[in-house]
């Protein structure tokens, strides 16, 4: 029976709202990033901002940390750590895993560096035209100084879905999904590497591709995705 893409990413809503799981990414931003009692974390705005949701949303996230007592708002200050969370639970068996962001790039390295010969015989022009905007508005927003999470996380999924193999498409949505909840904040930190060089190497891929050529696509994705973070 073939398997439409429609039908590869409607899967069952999750029990948890938007404001739940911000909440479980910051708290595993706070266990992973070595913040201590009496530290600031970043502003709501700046939540906000890298997570690519409402500040209505985030302030929901937060409001359940603060009446936890995990933080506290401080006027003129911000929101202050209180009491170090000692645990991340999540009802998702995947996020159960609890991998690291090194584990997360290696897994996206098998993925994609693997499917590349797929890749290159799915892609059609139509698709090298998605590819090509996706960079260009990557770079406008680089220049602008904000967050390219976005446009990183849809070139890639459009590499993947060029495959037309929906178990292959299925694993990286998964691996995206963990990646979003797990979200260190740092644009740069966020998808391995420092912004100013985004463009180029996306530009990379997307040539190497263009002409078809599987071995240079490989090497342009293994050095998009070098170095890795820490383990």
């Amino acid at each position: 029976m073939n398997v439409s893409e429609d039908e590869i990413f409607l899967n069952p809503l999750s029990r948890e709202t938007l404001a739940d799981q911000v909440y479980q990414v910051i708290v595993r931003y706070i266990l992973r990033n070595g913040v201590v009692v009496g530290d600031r974390l970043p502003s709501e705005r700046k939540f906000s901002e890298l997570l690519e949701v409402s500040r209505t949303v985030v302030r929901g996230a937060l409001a359940q940390l603060e009446s936890e007592g995990t933080i506290q708002r401080q006027v003129g200050v911000g929101m202050i750590l209180t009491n170090r969370p000692d645990t991340l639970s999540s009802p998702d068996d995947i996020h159960e895993l609890n991998a690291s962001l090194h584990e997360l790039f290696q897994a996206r390295i098998a993925l994609e560096v693997g499917a590349v010969e797929w890749v290159v015989q799915g892609l059609a022009d139509d698709d090298f035209s998605v590819l090509d905007g996706l960079v260009d508005r990557m770079a406008r927003r680089v220049a602008d100084g904000r967050a390219v999470l976005r446009e990183d996380r849809e070139f890639h999924l459009h590499l993947i879905r060029a495959t037309h193999n929906p178990v292959i498409i299925k694993f990286a949505t998964l691996i995206n999904q963990y990646f979003d909840r797990m979200r260190i904040f740092s644009p740069e930190v966020a998808i391995g590497r420092r912004l100013d060089t985004l463009e180029m190497q996306h530009r990379m891929i997307v040539l190497a591709l263009r002409a078809k050529d599987i071995e240079a696509a490989r090497q342009a994705l293994r050095m998009h995705f070098t170095p890795l973070p820490p383990n």
